[in-house]
Formats: C-alpha cells, structure tokens, sequence
C-alpha cells in the first residue's frame, strides 16, 4: 500500500507537467494559426477568395448596418 501511494505522490507532479506542456503546445498552434489569417489577409487584402478559402467572410460579403426607421407614434 505504501508503495502505491508513493507512486501516486510521483505521478501527480508529472502529470501537472505534461498538462502544462500540452497546453503549452495548442497555444502555439492557435497563434500560428492567427498569424496565418492575419498574413492571408495583409497579402491578399480582406476582399480577396483566399480569405474566403479559410473559412472566413469576405469583406463584401459582410452585411453593411442598416438605419432603423423611426415608426410614428399611435
């Protein structure tokens, strides 16, 4: 029992690690890939289908803000 229990006391920093690492890693991952679409956009402009091709809108595809008309009291 005491043999388990001084494995768990070991495991539990190296899990603590390998948690940090792995988050570490997608962090990574998420900026390049938010450098990636902001390179598209900066060589291709927003307008372009290459923006399009990453799964984000075109900037004339984006819906221009409308004025809501003020409707007469009753």
């Amino acid at each position: 029992m005491e043999a388990a229990r001084q494995a768990e006391v070991r495991a539990v920093p190296a899990l603590a690690i390998a948690r940090d690492v792995a988050a570490a890693a997608e962090w990574v991952l998420h900026e390049g890939i938010l450098g990636a679409r902001s390179q598209v956009i900066a060589q291709y402009g927003p307008d372009s289908n290459a923006v399009q091709m990453l799964g984000l809108k075109r900037k004339s595809e984006r819906k221009r803000p409308t004025r809501k008309s003020s409707a007469p009291a009753a």
